[in-house]
């Protein structure tokens, strides 16, 4: 008897809201935005007592406080109540990756910096029918759609991107489960003159987009620093820079998304180096390269294509790899000259990105058939055991609730 498993998909379709409902949309994002940084507040001023007083709020204390508060704001009573209640759970969401040390401490939404979504969690309240999309309080939008949902849709998220609107609809899909794989293995060495040299001996260089748009992006930025503030030639400027953004961002995506796919369905195993992007990005001379080449970005499309396929991506220790040679495992720093690497033992000879990725693949073919054996004393353990998925408890009751816009 064939398993089936239950998997999310999500489906991205371009909308058309009329004039009237994008002043609607743009006084939503005013009134969420509002909430978004009042409930902030009230967690901020819960956990800034004296620790024996100390107030931990969660998503269920502060859903059940937006009838009150609803009743007594008007303009916020205007946006659906489930939208309300979706951005307290992703805000608890927030929360609970800075508490696990995943991410940041959650900051404040500002008007022209951070966009706020209107996600409608609940099937029953929306519908897309033919090429109309309804929306709670906001009717029927023209929606282009470009292929046909599969499943069973559960949220439909609207979505600003600059002047343009887009409706991500996530579906709960039953496929069978693939064959899972392991073989060919390949490892990838990311880069910023390459994007990406695998252990095969093929490179793909970096197209550098954001580069070729700087001069361009610089220019319209000056022209919005000499517009007045508040201007509508100000806005219009803006919308200018945002348009090139959001190209230059479709561009990478859609070399990331290609070549992706292309090791998910050719590799049963992909090994990319574990790099902390985060810490890298810090030198002020690489942090626009790197974030350009969108390294993390190709780790996250393989992750769920590989899955997909059967296949697994896996991380390994980037330490010391550029100057490690792949063929006698000799270190020397002197042994690597730009894009050319030629060992100072051996002789060796080979491109510098496509040692990388050898030595990359060699280490993790070292631990794994270590692990295999049981003997592995101060060997690493496997990637699941190593690193588990830690799970975010999104509603939980708190023994104390208050009202949202008081203090105690």
């Amino acid at each position: 008897m064939l398993v089936l498993v239950l998997v999310r998909k999500s489906f991205r379709y371009r909308v058309y809201p009329s004039e009237t409902q994008i002043k609607r949309l743009e006084q939503w994002e005013h009134a969420l935005r509002s909430l978004w940084n009042l409930a902030l507040e009230q967690r901020l001023w819960g956990l800034a007592r004296a620790r024996d007083e100390r107030r931990y709020y969660s998503a269920f204390d502060q859903i059940n406080q937006l009838t009150e508060l609803r009743a007594e704001i008007p303009w916020l009573a205007e946006v659906p109540r489930n939208v309300c209640a979706q951005l307290l759970v992703e805000l608890d969401k927030a929360w609970q990756r800075c508490f696990k040390k995943l991410a940041d401490e959650p900051r404040w939404k500002r008007k022209g910096r951070d966009i706020v979504n209107f996600c409608e969690p609940h099937p029953k309240v929306w519908h897309l029918e033919g090429a109309a999309l309804h929306f709670p309080k906001l009717g029927m939008m023209r929606v282009v759609v470009h292929r046909p949902l599969e499943g069973k849709p559960k949220t439909c998220t609207i979505v600003r991107e600059g002047d343009q609107w887009f409706a991500a609809i996530s579906c709960e899909v039953e496929i069978a489960p693939p064959t899972p794989r392991t073989e060919p293995i390949v490892a990838l060495d990311r880069g910023i003159t390459n994007l990406v040299a695998d252990s095969d001996g093929n490179i793909t260089v970096n197209p550098k987009h954001l580069e070729q748009s700087l001069r361009q992006l610089r220019h319209t930025q000056r022209v919005v620093s000499r517009r007045q503030k508040g201007s509508r030639n100000k806005q219009k400027a803006v919308v200018r820079v945002n348009r090139l953004h959001r190209t230059v961002r479709r561009q990478r995506d859609h070399v990331l998304h290609a070549l992706s796919a292309t090791y998910a369905k050719s590799h049963g195993t992909v090994v990319v180096e574990r790099l902390q992007i985060r810490n890298m990005v810090r030198n002020h001379h690489l942090s626009r390269r790197i974030g350009a080449a969108g390294w993390g970005r190709l780790v996250t499309f393989l992750g769920y294509k590989t899955a997909w396929a059967g296949g697994q991506t896996v991380e390994e220790e980037a330490a010391y790899s550029s100057q490690t040679c792949a063929v006698c495992g000799h270190v020397d720093a002197a042994s690597r000259s730009g894009e050319r690497f030629c060992c100072t033992k051996c002789g060796v000879v080979a491109h510098a990105d496509v040692n990388a990725a050898k030595v990359l693949k060699a280490r993790y073919l070292a631990r794994t058939r270590v692990n295999r054996s049981g003997f592995a004393c101060g060997g690493m353990p496997p990637e699941g055991a190593r690193r588990s998925r830690k799970r975010l408890n999104v509603a939980r009751r708190s023994s104390e609730s208050s009202a949202l816009l008081g203090r105690g």
